[in-house]
């Protein structure tokens, strides 16, 4: 068996096994809302996004949409992007990473009853934008076989969520490069899961495998740590070890600082720059000599296309 398919499965039994521990919590009434309103109940104990400042779920269902001024702002955007990485001699994407509903819809819904739009936010992009939007859903949907992909209590991607959806933008934005799970460095964590959380007050701690930080931090301005805020948290990665000693810069949020893509990254490459934040600072790209610029966002914020940039001088 392959460390990858042996990684799956270990990954799988563990999720039913936190199920069945949990049961108590997860064994919500079908479409049940949190107390905040939020989280929303599916099936088989499966939470998801509901609500919040995006309203998701109505994006997913069609029921809000992208207008013609948001979706020529976002064009400007990636041309806009595209070119000043090309001015400081980078490559470009964007790795918008599908929320749950998206990927298992058929978790959140009885079979029928709800059907995905072709309006919501990133397919009305994916149809404006001719390259540099990497929207894995497909990828990740044909994986799901085999993958659990996400967690039934978080509103995150899983370990093999995050790897498949890896695999789908690098041979989007690096295809000539090879990428061998080998490399993934993985450790068993006990992880508070975001969504769960929304239906107890226990202390809910499910054994999980997440992506290891095996990276040295060079620099981390530990702003989350000291202030609790989110935007503007930057760290840097680096791995002497990683196949390819190039700079990467991400510009992200949640599933790049703490859930383990940044860490998936540095396996890989030798510098990882990490910044909390949508607007891309080329100055900075160019000052650590960046040959990869990523932006990397869950596909809820779509809804709002992002300011202007910092150009490179």
């Amino acid at each position: 068996m392959s460390r990858l398919s042996e990684f799956l499965a270990v990954e799988r039994e563990l999720a039913h096994t936190n199920r069945a521990l949990f049961a108590r919590h997860y064994d919500q009434p079908f479409e049940k809302l949190s107390v905040d309103q939020v989280a929303i109940a599916g099936l088989d104990g499966w939470q998801y996004i509901a609500n919040g400042n995006n309203a998701w779920e109505q994006q997913y269902l069609g029921q809000v949409t992208l207008d013609e001024p948001t979706l020529q702002a976002w064009q400007q955007t990636f041309a806009r992007r595209q070119a000043h990485s090309a001015a400081i001699g980078a490559r470009f994407a964007h790795l918008v990473v599908p929320e749950k509903q998206s990927i298992i819809p058929h978790a959140r819904w009885p079979q029928g009853s709800q059907t995905a739009t072709q309006a919501r936010p990133a397919l009305q992009l994916l149809q404006r934008i001719p390259s540099g939007l990497v929207y894995p859903v497909e990828r990740l949907r044909a994986e799901s076989w085999r993958a659990e992909l996400c967690w039934r209590g978080n509103s995150h991607w899983c370990a093999s969520g995050a790897w498949f959806g890896f695999c789908e933008l690098m041979q989007s934005v690096c295809p000539e490069l090879s990428f061998d799970f080998e490399r993934v460095p993985l450790a068993r964590s006990w992880w508070r899961h975001d969504l769960l959380l929304k239906y107890t007050d226990e202390l809910c701690f499910e054994s999980v495998i997440s992506i290891a930080r095996r990276a040295r931090v060079v620099y981390d301005n530990r702003l989350m740590a000291t202030t609790g805020a989110h935007v503007g948290n930057h760290y840097v990665l680096q791995n002497e070890r990683a196949p390819y000693q190039t700079s990467v810069v991400i510009f992200g949020d949640s599933y790049s600082f703490d859930v383990g893509f940044s860490d998936l990254l540095s396996a890989f490459f030798g510098q990882v720059h990490f910044v909390w934040n949508t607007m891309i600072d080329f100055q900075y790209c160019a000052s650590v000599n960046a040959q990869l610029v990523l932006v990397q966002s869950a596909e809820r914020y779509l809804i709002r296309a992002h300011p202007q940039d910092l150009a490179p001088v």
